[in-house]
């Protein structure tokens, strides 16, 4: 796998530098301080991935880290990118470039070789131009750190008072910068269930009527049934084919 460093900070540049020394089967190409320095590496070295710092100068005034992503991404073979900043606060702008993922600063060896294995694998943008959905995966803030979530591994989606919550199937739970009404409009296997819910299609096990009047879902990764409202309840039937 060949890497391209993206850092203003020569620290910063160094640092990773040592840590990638020790991760098998990388090659450094190079470690650049600008958006024309990573150009200029680009077209000669067969970069596969780019570590992109966020706070740093672009190939034209204004552009920052972020804006480089974006131009990767425009590429004809778009480098997957791993965005790697002391700057938690700009995830969510990251992940609309089709980043791998976004470390945060101090790098972690461990930390990094899960991103770099993340970005081993065929990346969001070459899914999309080869016809598959290149947003199955999700920014969540846990602290100071953000974790990417695979949209397979959430059983559904809740609202709460002023967030979103996604439930997964290990019985965990992350917080989303992203609105309910959003997550529905663009991921098409998820269903609304009641006005604060959306759940995975593939993960409805069976519809029951309870004694109480209600009807209730049982969803395979979660142990507590879900509440069907009586306005959705023809939408559910209808996935069900019932």
């Amino acid at each position: 796998m060949k890497v391209l460093i993206a850092d203003d900070e020569r620290l910063a540049r160094e640092r990773l530098a040592r840590l990638l020394a020790d991760v098998t089967g990388v090659e450094l190409v190079g470690a650049v301080a600008d958006g024309a320095a990573l150009h200029a590496v680009l077209e000669t070295s067969g970069t596969e991935v780019v570590l992109l710092d966020v706070d740093m100068p672009g190939r034209t005034p204004g552009e920052d880290g972020v804006g480089l992503g974006a131009w990767l991404a425009s590429l004809a073979q778009p480098p997957a990118v791993i965005y790697v900043t002391a700057h938690p606060e700009h995830a969510l702008r990251a992940f609309s470039t089709h980043a791998v993922d976004y470390v945060l600063k101090p790098v972690s060896l461990e930390r990094l070789r899960e991103a770099l294995a993340a970005a081993g694998r065929v990346n969001r943008v070459q899914a999309a131009q080869a016809g598959g959905d290149e947003r199955r995966t999700l920014s969540a803030r846990q602290g100071r750190s953000v974790r990417v979530v695979d949209v397979a591994d959430v059983v559904c989606f809740e609202a709460g008072e002023g967030y979103v919550s996604a439930c997964l199937s290990n019985d965990g739970e992350v917080v989303l910068d992203e609105s309910l009404t959003s997550l529905e409009g663009r991921l098409v296997d998820f269903v609304r269930v009641h006005r604060g819910m959306l759940v995975a299609r593939g993960r409805i096990e069976r519809l029951e009527l309870g004694a109480d009047g209600v009807h209730r879902l049982f969803l395979r990764g979660r142990a507590q049934a879900v509440e069907v409202s009586r306005r959705q309840l023809k939408v559910v039937r209808a996935v069900l084919g019932l």
